[in-house]
């Protein structure tokens, strides 16, 4: 139902703003029903471009200003019905509900569901297998031996993944190559190349095909992806996002399940539980 919503409200919210922008043009129409709709609209476009633009791995967990300006956006279409009659409802309907649909995508959509069969710190980590770019099986025992960085991601088309896994890079150069880093998600092979080509890392970007990792982890995200996006090779199910950190022996130092897929942990919270642990931890 979530990668039905998100669709549909993009393509909503870009329509409601074209429609207000095209009336704004007509001396027939009073400039505060169009000008209500376009404010209301701008505010969410504004987020989600935002988003793809400014590469920023986390946001406010409720973006006070985009609400306030859909909300003034809204106020502004009320204003108009009250001045010139109820023939301009259907602005103030529009604005509404451009209103009380970022209030779903904050508050419902961009909360990731519960992991209870998520990895616990202290425990091994379970064992699964994946694929590598060039199609191969890998197991997750090849992991023993040395410290890792498990990075479950949506996918290339998550902008807020691309950032996380940007940010991790620019971090990681602090770590050297004394630990294992591995990028895991569901995604086609293609973007999986693709992913790892535009960064310089060197870690592994693996590919769960069928889901069967990220559901031995608990990790697992039904219809995760937009709609849509399966026309360009994207799977409907995702990973739930999420940063694991095992030690040498496979055991979890660190977990952190994002409850809100905005939210992305900041490298300095996970690195340092690559060091090894004292006999007092």
């Amino acid at each position: 139902m979530k990668r039905w919503f998100i669709t549909l409200y993009a393509a909503a919210l870009a329509a409601a703003f074209v429609f207000a922008a095209l009336m704004l043009a007509r001396p027939a129409v009073p400039l505060l029903a169009p000008l209500g709709l376009l404010v209301a609209a701008a505010a969410p476009l504004g987020f989600f471009g935002w988003l793809f633009a400014a590469g920023s791995p986390r946001t406010d967990r409720h973006p006070i200003l985009v609400s306030s300006i859909a909300g003034l956006g809204a106020v502004l279409s009320a204003a108009a019905v009250y001045r010139y009659g109820e023939a301009w409802n259907p602005y103030l309907a529009a604005g509404i509900a451009v209103l009380v649909g970022w209030m779903v995508y904050v508050r419902w959509y961009s909360v990731q569901r519960e992991t209870p069969d998520a990895p616990v710190p202290g425990q091994p980590l379970p064992a699964f297998s994946l694929e590598t770019s060039d199609g191969e099986t890998i197991e997750s025992s090849a992991l023993a031996g040395r410290p890792a960085v498990l990075v479950l991601y949506r996918g290339s088309w998550c902008p807020l993944c691309t950032a996380q896994i940007k940010e991790l890079a620019a971090a990681w150069r602090e770590v050297g190559r004394d630990a294992t880093l591995w990028f895991i998600s569901n995604q086609g092979l293609a973007q999986t190349r693709a992913l790892a080509r535009r960064f310089d890392l060197p870690g592994a970007f693996l590919r769960d095909p069928d889901g069967a990792a990220t559901k031995t982890l608990g990790l697992h995200a039904p219809g995760a992806t937009p709609a849509g996006l399966e026309l360009l090779g994207f799977p409907a199910d995702a990973a739930v996002p999420t940063v694991i950190v095992i030690d040498a022996e496979g055991i979890v130092r660190f977990i952190e399940v994002a409850d809100n897929y905005r939210l992305r942990p900041d490298p300095q919270v996970y690195l340092p539980y690559l060091r090894p642990v004292s006999a007092g931890d």
